[in-house]
């Protein structure tokens, strides 16, 4: 299983509007210089988490992205189904159980308990979480903090 770009980008972005936004709206140039993103991609990102209610833009010469709560308040879990979508591991997760009778199927249960764990997991990690890990590594001296 891997997960696409998309929702790795999309924390990523968030992070660094986290990051950034202490000195007002953060640009999209900002973000893509220190992502390494394209700002093309991160338009196309932003677009769910704004309807999601995770981040506003404002518009204007010093307009930008800013995170609409606090990061606290903001888990990886949210930025996920908002960038990728109920988090689901095979088809029949999704009720696609190609004609057969979903109730009476073995494997199913197993793809949606290990969708319920994934889900736990992310939602404990907030971007707040991933702001101290990022401020510990920058006193260390790390050079990269995400991939």
């Amino acid at each position: 299983m891997k997960m696409s770009t998309k929702g790795r980008y999309a924390v990523r972005i968030l992070l660094g509007i986290a990051r950034y936004q202490k000195n007002g709206p953060v640009s999209k140039k900002v973000i893509a210089e220190e992502e390494l993103i394209s700002a093309d991609y991160i338009e196309q990102i932003i677009v769910p988490l704004k309807n999601d209610g995770l981040v506003v833009g404002l518009r204007g010469v010093k307009g930008g992205f800013r995170l609409a709560k606090d990061p606290s308040k903001i888990t990886v879990y949210d930025i996920l189904r908002a960038s990728e979508g109920e988090l689901t591991l095979v088809d029949c997760d999704r009720n696609d159980c190609k004609g057969r009778d979903k109730n009476i199927c073995v494997t199913r249960p197993v793809w949606e308990g290990a969708a319920k764990v994934l889900e736990a997991y992310f939602s404990k990690i907030t971007l707040k979480d991933l702001l101290d890990k990022v401020a510990d590594l920058e006193k260390s001296g790390a050079g990269s903090y995400t991939i």
